[in-house]
């Protein structure tokens, strides 16, 4: 079934309709829900649905299920990154479960934010997808995609559980972890909390041409990985793969974030221009100004996702390579569950209310702490200051 083929995918429009496109194979399989353009001002989220959903017009040859849904409809018909909230910080677990009350009560949500509201929809459609699924006992992941204001390459963010690496693998860009550990209220990270596998995939710069068909080629790489289409049964999948991994050549496999630069009301936060993801900067070098005068990097590394836009929360990143071997190693660490010994080390113990979790006193457990519990598969809860870090255990690490 088909819910929606558009003629021409490419034509912009003001307003989106919330179910881009779905389509239902003649075999039972997996399910995989596209989210484009949570944020107005990333139309190519949209548009690579579009295109993907035009060139396939039937479930034929299918073996599971597509859905598509735009993200922040009323943001995108205006232009705008949100226009009360951003979309993708709101998804914590209280305020889903006040809107989702509001929404079953059938009370009027006229009151609620418009972000709020468009959560209200894209939660319900998410939500009775995923359950179908289960219902059905197939499994389910969610693409998420995004575009930055800055240039630079495709990458891929995920929450580091081992399905999750898995998918973002299967899309031929960079992997970048420890995201999630900066961010809070994200879409992916409240649906891995759901037992959900998501992964974010950041396409190009907002207004790049290149970056709606980059964001289709993630969807045609993730649809033959996860086996929904059958390896080597669509040439759309091999234009998009060599796509991809050209553009991949010469950059990191895989990184992880080692500082976030915060920006707020009133900073007066202005990026040096020219910068883009993945460029090198050193220690010290001037990356933006502020009201308090130059804004330099704290270390060296590869900046990432530069902020040049009027809205956001985020200056920019910077990440640091990971050798492949380490995350090999934490493959075979995380099977062998030796997370249940970690508690032995030297300035570690369990968290007196959070089961499964630990606190890291950092004044004893002073060499990569961090990584180690990274390796065994946790993330950080909490800012990365103080005397304990808070490690929690990522959901579903299967």
């Amino acid at each position: 079934m088909t819910v929606e083929i558009l003629s021409n995918p490419d034509q912009p429009r003001s307003a989106e309709d919330r179910y881009v496109g779905h389509v239902q194979g003649d075999r039972p399989g997996p399910t995989l829900i596209v989210v484009g353009s949570l944020h107005g001002n990333e139309p190519a989220g949209v548009v690579g649905l579009r295109r993907a959903f035009a060139r396939l017009p039937d479930g034929k040859g299918l073996c599971g299920e597509v859905l598509g849904l735009a993200g922040n409809r009323e943001a995108l018909g205006r232009g705008q990154r949100w226009v009360d909230d951003d979309l993708n910080r709101i998804w914590t677990r209280q305020r889903v479960a006040e809107v989702r009350g509001l929404r079953e009560s059938g009370a009027d949500l006229s009151a609620l934010t418009v972000e709020e509201r468009e959560m209200a929809e894209l939660e319900e459609a998410i939500t009775g997808a995923v359950e179908a699924a289960r219902a059905a006992d197939q499994p389910v992941y969610v693409l998420d995609l995004h575009t930055t204001s800055g240039a630079g390459p495709s990458f891929c963010v995920l929450e580091d559980t081992l399905p999750a690496r898995r998918l973002a693998r299967a899309l031929e860009s960079s992997l970048v972890l420890g995201l999630e550990e900066e961010l809070s209220g994200t879409l992916t990270h409240w649906l891995a909390n759901q037992g959900v596998v998501a992964v974010g995939f950041e396409a190009g710069q907002h207004e790049d041409p290149a970056s709606g068909e980059r964001a289709e080629a993630a969807i045609w790489l993730a649809l033959e990985g996860l086996g929904i289409l059958a390896k080597g049964s669509r040439p759309e999948v091999a234009k998009a793969r060599r796509r991809l991994v050209t553009e991949r050549r010469n950059l990191p496999r895989v990184v992880d974030v080692r500082y976030r630069h915060p920006v707020e009301a009133g900073d007066g936060f202005e990026m040096a221009p020219g910068f883009q993801t993945f460029e090198k900067v050193e220690e010290g070098q001037t990356l933006a100004l502020d009201r308090q005068g130059p804004v330099k990097a704290p270390l060296d590394g590869l900046l990432l996702m530069p902020l040049y836009q009027s809205q956001g929360e985020d200056g920019f990143f910077i990440v640091r390579k990971i050798s492949p071997l380490w995350l090999k190693l934490s493959v075979g660490l995380r099977r062998l569950r030796l997370s249940r010994a970690i508690h032995l080390l030297p300035g570690v113990k369990k968290h007196p209310e959070l089961e499964g979790s630990f606190l890291v006193d950092r004044r004893v457990a002073r060499v990569r702490a961090l990584d180690l519990f990274h390796l065994l598969g946790f993330r950080r809860r909490g800012p990365l200051k103080g005397r304990y870090l808070e490690m929690v255990r990522r959901k579903h690490d299967v």
